[in-house]
């Protein structure tokens, strides 16, 4: 099948009406979608969901070290762990939480660098404030900047394992710590994150750094993504509306097709509970069978209020009568 080079929306000046896009839709469906998503709105929130997945392989790979910290503080309670013939266990915990911290230093400092380049383009008033509110000068954020460079240019940082037992509160944990010695041993620490680690109880410990540093990195960026979709809302908004129309065309032309050409021996409900969730195929179970309500209910639930023409309800209700 051939596909126009261009869509119609190209040569039409915003904002676009419903009509517009339509008709633009089912003359080029493919380069229609790909105008709208190269509209001012459309390159916002491709670059702020790209921010996001920076975002979120960071505060995953903190998860992943949080977890092998504790896989080995469970897993070395048991006295086997310690049997000679299992003697690499520690240290493969060790290796495995070293590349955590690697990844972790990597992945921060790339969300630094996205989100600097992201305010250059979108900017967020506040934001500088903000950064300082959340990061100060002196605190984890210079600090772990700066580890990134020792595992890169130096050597992977140490993380030594270690067990500790209050037998008054019968209370054991497993930590793991970076020696404050070991870390100095590096030049190429600045003054503020020299003054973190000269600051910090000896040896530093990497669960409560992370952990802490992932907490303010979620309070940042849950401000800024709220002030991004606020402050450029005027922006946005357009985008919005053109993908929400270019939805529920999409949807209408997929329903149509759906409810017009059901195979002979169907069952109307196990064939909605092919396209609708769970709790949906319920909300139509629950209203009276065949009926005008359960069309209701249909176009409710899959939000074509504005898409579902009088046609459309015909075939509708025709298709809850089917096993009438």
């Amino acid at each position: 099948m051939f596909l126009p080079d261009r869509s119609p929306l190209e040569d039409e000046p915003q904002p676009w009406s419903r009509e517009t896009i339509e008709k633009a839709y089912f003359n080029s469906f493919a380069r229609t979608r790909e105008v709208v998503e190269e509209t001012e709105g459309g390159r916002l929130w491709r670059s702020l969901s790209d921010l996001q997945d920076t975002l979120w392989i960071f505060q995953q790979s903190v998860t992943e070290l949080l977890d092998e910290i504790s896989i080995f503080s469970d897993r070395s309670t048991g006295s086997a762990f310690w049997d000679e013939v299992n003697s690499d266990l520690a240290e493969s915990h060790k290796r495995a939480v070293k590349r955590c911290i690697f990844s972790c230093t990597s992945s921060l400092m790339a969300l630094v660098d996205h989100a600097r380049k992201f305010n250059k383009t979108y900017p967020v008033e506040g934001f500088a404030a903000k950064i300082l509110e959340r990061f100060p000068s002196t605190g984890p954020h210079a600090f772990l900047h700066r580890l990134r460079n020792y595992n890169l240019h130096w050597r992977v940082a140490e993380a030594n394992w270690n067990i500790s037992v209050d037998f008054v509160r019968g209370v054991r944990e497993a930590r793991f710590v970076m020696p404050k010695r070991e870390l100095l041993s590096w030049d190429g620490w600045n003054a503020d994150s020299r003054c973190y680690i000269e600051s910090s109880p000896d040896p530093i410990d990497v669960r409560k750094v992370f952990f802490d540093y992932r907490e303010a990195v979620h309070k940042f960026y849950s401000w800024h993504w709220g002030e991004v979709l606020s402050q450029h809302s005027e922006t946005c908004r357009p985008y919005f509306e053109y993908k929400r129309i270019i939805t529920g065309i999409r949807k209408r032309i997929l329903w149509n097709s759906l409810l017009t050409n059901p195979s002979e021996n169907f069952c109307t409900y196990s064939h909605l509970a092919r396209h609708l969730p769970k709790q949906q195929v319920e909300r139509l179970l629950a209203l009276d069978g065949q009926s005008e309500a359960q069309v209701d209910a249909l176009i409710e639930v899959l939000e074509l209020q504005e898409f579902f023409d009088a046609s459309l309800r015909v075939k509708a209700l025709a298709f809850f009568q089917k096993n009438a």
